[in-house]
């Protein structure tokens, strides 16, 4: 997705300007500057399972509340059927811990690559 820049949104107005005539209301030009091909894709929405900062948010939140429940210790306790003799505390709090900052490294990863509004 590409960024709005100022300058690149002040080429776009300028362009839209020039390419009409005078006499042309306000909202043509708007028209004009939100259907350019430079700015048109940044502000497409997107949706909220598309959005990285969703994603990492819901998978911090998940790690969590399989912690508190205990369901991620029930996961590791079933790894022992299969022959695994890892402690469910100790593998269970820290596979969380690395989901819950994987996650959150993956919203700000998403807060910090989407388009902002210029400033």
């Amino acid at each position: 997705m590409a960024k709005i820049t100022k300058p690149k949104l002040q080429d776009v107005v300028e362009s839209a300007v020039r390419n009409l005539p005078p006499t042309a209301a306000p909202a043509e030009v708007a028209k004009r500057v939100v259907t350019d091909p430079a700015i048109a894709p940044a502000l497409k929405p997107v949706s909220r399972l598309a959005s990285e900062t969703i994603q990492g948010i819901t998978a911090a939140g998940a790690a969590q509340l399989l912690q508190m429940t205990g369901l991620a210790k029930s996961l590791v306790i079933a790894a022992g059927w299969f022959g695994q003799t890892w402690n469910a505390d100790d593998v269970s709090t820290v596979a969380t811990t690395a989901i819950t900052l994987i996650g959150l490294a993956w919203a700000w990863y998403g807060r910090e690559t989407t388009s902002r509004p210029l400033g």
